[in-house]
């Protein structure tokens, strides 16, 4: 359930960019990079990021609250745009990604990751050495889709649908998995750690950032959703 570079990358444009002039008296540490790694995982999957990182890139608690806030909704939506094809009156999808973004907001909440070592590799790149011990929800909730959980929804709804049942059959099934999402919270657990080497590089545009696969290589890691891989 990965593929939101588009949205993302525009919802973390400020995230992922460093000013220079944060840099000046010389240039960029390792220290900085670890800094830097730490501080966009904290506000992206915690809502939160330490004085020293909000210094480093120039922005505001605030700035922290919206794009923590961008960060939410993005993963909702692709989530919805993932399981309904239909397409959803915009009453109903605010509704849903409401719903949606609180249940990511307490799923993340659970988020274990450890930023250990960078290294510079030349002038213009840095490597951060990162351990994620990916999250276990959704293989809890594919454990109970598995032994029948949606069962009962599937038998309600004949197998040639119209437009407008096959809509009602997408909305009562995300309300499921959402439904099992929040028994399961209690349950929730972690995988095995999982480490990877995440560039901090010096852009053509003399922004330092993590480039876009790094990223999202690293996001792919903190909500496992290989389930049956």
């Amino acid at each position: 359930m990965r593929g939101k570079t588009a949205a993302l990358t525009l919802t973390l444009a400020l995230a992922l960019a460093l000013p220079l002039t944060a840099c000046s008296f010389g240039g960029l540490t390792e220290k900085d990079a670890m800094c830097y790694i730490q501080g966009t995982m904290d506000e992206n999957y915690l809502g939160k990021a330490d004085p020293e990182f909000l210094e480093l890139i120039d922005i505001s608690e605030e700035d922290v609250d919206q794009i923590y806030a961008d960060s939410l909704t993005t993963e909702a939506q692709f989530f919805l745009d993932s399981f309904v094809e239909s397409e959803l009156p915009q009453e109903e999808e605010e509704r849903l990604l409401e719903e949606l973004s609180k249940m990511y907001r307490q799923i993340y909440a659970q988020s274990r990751y450890t930023v250990e070592s960078a290294s510079k590799m030349d002038e213009r790149t840095f490597s951060v050495k990162v351990t994620v011990e990916p999250i276990d929800i959704f293989h809890l909730v594919a454990d109970d889709l598995s032994n029948g959980a949606a069962d009962d929804l599937n038998s309600r709804y004949p197998d040639q649908m119209t437009d407008e049942e096959y809509l009602a059959y997408e909305v009562e099934w995300v309300e499921l998995f959402m439904d099992l999402t929040e028994e399961n919270l209690p349950r929730l657990g972690h995988l095995e750690p999982s480490t990877i080497l995440v560039q901090v590089a010096l852009g053509d545009d003399d922004y330092w950032g993590i480039p876009d696969d790094d990223f999202w290589a690293l996001d792919a890691l903190v909500i496992d959703y290989n389930l049956y891989g």
